[in-house]
């Protein structure tokens, strides 16, 4: 705003010189007046200052600092030089400096060069890139002390002081209105120079406050009283200097003595806050300690592990929660290690890939636990606590950022709560809806066996035994009679084939046993034995690497039968069948597999059918559909699953993973 002002004041001055308005350009008639250059850098400076100041344009108000600084650099030169370069009247003839009969009409006072030429080079100081704060300050205090000492001179009417002996006087106008802006100008960088030293904190800048304005008024007033006693010539010249100085050192030693009480009541105060704030602290002391003690109490006593890490992870706080859950003692942990040792590494891999994929960014295994605490949210996630056995314990983790009153970022808590029940229920609960989901596609294979395969025999009897009503020749009947009987037999076999699965369904309390691979082969093989050897089969068996198996024996006799006599029952016509059985161990999970060189299965068109009821694929007559489903429900019944790898007149093989 004082820049504003500036600028308005320097524009009303060069349009009074256009308008020729004397009363503003020269309000003391003898007294120096306002020249138009002085008026247009008045100007131009407002300008300056308001770029400055508000950042709008460094780099323009770099040029019109440079431009005032030519100018009065110019104007200063033609005195010292006794030159004209012909910038005095440049824009407006000085009609007033014509009509006083000036030597140099038009030119600007030296006095108010010099204050341009300070005020440039404070801009260029300021502009510069990085900027020289200080040098800019100190150049501002030159123009204050300038106007200052030109304004003492026209108060006490002492030329010598606004001329400086050899100059152009000033105008007491352009001098006030600098000494005002120079000292607001200046609290811009209010923390250099003088300016700092008034305005800061310390005592030493209130003493300075204190002190500068009554200082500045009694050497005024001093300093006026004796040059106008000189002036009367009341008193002689000697005495007179003599009594200036006693009368300027009572002065001052009012000021320290008053400066002196001013700090001693002070330090009386600082002495009595010191004590009051060595009581408040002892205090607050007892007050934190007693504080972290119940804190400390309440964390030890909770059944949850709290680690407090610093802003680098390194663990701060072990609760006894966490000691317990992982297995170390605190003073093993607190200040050695960081929080990522509780964690296997494959998992917050694993965790990171997945939250790069969410985020869209690319997170760090390093990141995963800080990434959203750092952003102000809290992450919450399960993970597998690695204890000191080198055992894993599931765990829910929440980890926060911990952040002073003012926000600063001071470390991480972590809280993790036991969840081994929560995950056991959870995997009751799957085994739960898995069964449920089974025994529903186990209820949709039974409504299509009672809508497909019994109600086609049924509506069969009933169109037989009407036509058998209406007939009247016996030998008809009796012919219909006997299609009524092949019909009821081939009902009844289904009906058995459906009991037999039912009973395989319903059946869930299977008694679980070590049962020998090879007692199970060499019983079915005897079962067998007549087919293998009218078909001339090769068996060929490896059960060495799992002999025994706890699993049901009577379902496992069933798997054997099915898939061997499968092997026999869809064997190839040109070859003699050969049988390959072998146990082994996938991640240690046991399985078998029973291969054959057979005919093969079109898995690309049947394989989604093959475990289903009723489905046959080969144009065999004693093939039902119904063994590989009672395979696979008994499997799964226990927790197992069976898979098929098959080509097309090459072969199969059937693989039995057990749980």
């Amino acid at each position: 705003m004082t820049a504003q002002i500036l600028t308005v004041l320097g524009l009303v001055f060069i349009v009074s010189w256009f308008l020729d308005i004397h009363i503003l350009l020269q309000v003391f008639p003898d007294l120096p007046g306002i020249k138009f250059n002085s008026a247009l850098l008045l100007a131009v400076a407002g300008i300056c200052s308001w770029l400055w100041v508000t950042g709008k344009s460094i780099r323009t108000a770099r040029i019109l600092g440079l431009i005032i600084l030519l100018i009065a650099s110019v104007s200063i030169a033609q005195d010292f030089l006794k030159i004209s370069f012909g910038i005095d009247e440049l824009f407006v003839k000085d009609s007033i400096g014509r009509s006083q009969g000036s030597i140099h009409p038009g030119r600007m006072p030296g006095m108010t060069a010099i204050i341009y030429l300070l005020f440039g080079s404070a801009i260029l100081f300021f502009t510069k890139r990085p900027p020289k704060l200080l040098a800019g300050q100190l150049l501002l205090h030159g123009i204050s002390l300038l106007t200052f000492i030109a304004l003492m001179g026209y108060l006490m009417r002492v030329p010598d002081f606004y001329t400086l002996s050899f100059l152009a006087g000033v105008s007491p106008s352009i001098a006030l209105i600098w000494f005002i802006f120079s000292l607001l100008l200046t609290l811009n960088q209010p923390l250099k120079g003088v300016t700092g030293l008034l305005i800061g904190e310390k005592k030493g800048s209130a003493l300075a406050r204190k002190l500068t304005l009554r200082f500045i008024l009694a050497l005024i007033i001093l300093s006026y009283i004796w040059i106008e006693v000189q002036r009367m010539d009341l008193i002689q010249v000697d005495f007179g200097t003599m009594l200036f100085a006693i009368s300027f050192l009572i002065v001052g030693l009012i000021l320290i003595w008053d400066s002196a009480a001013w700090l001693n009541t002070s330090d009386e105060k600082r002495a009595l806050a010191e004590n009051e704030l060595l009581l408040t602290k002892q205090n607050l002391e007892k007050m934190v300690e007693i504080r972290n003690q119940e804190l400390k109490g309440i964390l030890d006593s909770a059944a949850v592990s709290i680690i407090a890490t610093d802003k680098n992870g390194l663990i701060r706080h072990f609760s006894k929660g966490a000691e317990r859950m992982l297995g170390y003692d605190a003073k093993e942990i607190v200040g050695k290690i960081k929080f990522e040792q509780f964690h296997v590494k494959d998992e917050v891999q694993a965790k990171a890939s997945l939250m790069s994929a969410q985020t869209g960014i690319t997170v760090e295994a390093k990141d995963v636990f800080t990434l959203f605490p750092l952003q102000g949210k809290t992450h919450s996630d399960e993970w597998n606590y690695l204890r000191k056995d080198g055992s894993t314990l599931p765990v829910q983790l929440n980890i926060s950022q911990i952040t002073s009153n003012k926000g600063k970022h001071l470390g991480f808590i972590g809280i993790a709560t036991d969840i081994s029940q929560l995950t056991t229920s959870r995997k009751q609960l799957k085994d739960l809806l898995d069964k449920l989901e089974s025994k529903n596609r186990q209820l949709l294979n039974f409504a299509h066996i009672i809508s497909h395969n019994l109600r086609s025999p049924v509506n069969s009897l009933d169109a037989l035994i009407n036509f058998y009503k209406i007939e009247e020749e016996e030998q008809e009947k009796a012919m219909l009679f006997g299609l009524v009987e092949e019909v009821i037999k081939n009902l009844l076999a289904t009906m058995e084939e459906t009991i037999d699965v039912l009973r395989v369904q319903e059946d869930t309390d299977q008694k679980i046993e070590s049962v020998s691979l090879t007692e199970i082969f060499e019983k079915t093989k005897t079962a067998l034995i007549g087919k293998i050897m009218e078909y001339g089969a090769e068996v060929d068996v490896d059960l060495s690497e799992v002999t025994d198996l706890d699993f049901s024996r009577s379902y496992l006799e069933s798997i054997f039968l099915n898939l061997m006599s499968n092997s026999l029952k869809y064997r190839h016509p040109d070859r003699p069948p050969r049988l390959t059985i072998k146990s082994g161990i996938d991640q240690e999970r046991p399985y078998l597999t029973f291969g054959d060189n057979g005919m093969g299965i079109d898995l690309k068109k049947h394989g989604e059918k093959v475990f289903g009821m009723n489905k046959t694929f080969h144009k065999n007559a004693d093939a039902k559909g119904v063994g590989l489903y009672i395979v696979k429900t008994q499997l799964e019944s226990l927790g197992g699953k069976i898979s098929i790898q098959s080509q097309v007149n090459e072969g199969t093989t059937f693989r039995i993973d057990f749980r």
